[in-house]
């Protein structure tokens, strides 16, 4: 079982994170994740300390897959690329027209430009960070799977 597990926790941080920040298959950690939750199944508790043992594991084996559950769904829902592209040029569009807007003073139309261009750019990098939820600056790591694949011997 601890064979099993840490297995899983290596598969996860090594490939698997990649793997469902490009939105591809996860059939190595599905087959690791199988190997886990069989290794669990396959104990024969004898008498009550064990069985209460065992209960706890399944325990912890079905609330592992309900946050492996999750973790694949969310990988699974994306923005789509035509809103990207729409809110791409919607941005490009509000920098033109503030390019062409009369302003009265030169100082004051430099600094609008500017303020509006790192607003505008900030909300793109932070719309298409958030998008990838596995990879990004904001976003979920894999380092519980490094360090629980260390702790375990």
């Amino acid at each position: 079982m601890v064979r099993a597990v840490r297995a899983y926790a290596r598969g996860v941080a090594e490939t698997e994170w990649s793997t469902l920040s490009r939105g591809e298959d996860t059939q190595t950690t599905d087959r690791l994740f199988s190997a886990v939750v069989t290794s669990v199944i396959e104990v024969k508790p004898e008498g009550d300390a064990e069985l209460a043992v065992y209960e706890r594991l399944l325990g912890i084996a079905n609330l592992a897959s309900a946050h492996r559950d999750e973790r694949l769904a969310i990988s699974a829902k994306r923005m789509p690329k035509t809103l990207l592209l729409f809110v791409t040029m919607t941005a490009t569009m509000i920098l033109l027209l503030l390019l062409f807007f009369p302003f009265h003073n030169l100082a004051l139309g430099i600094v609008s430009m500017a303020i509006a261009t790192l607003l505008l750019f900030f909300a793109h990098f932070v719309l298409t960070d958030l998008d990838n939820p596995f990879e990004g600056t904001w976003n979920v790591r894999s380092e519980p799977f490094s360090d629980l694949v260390t702790r375990i011997r």
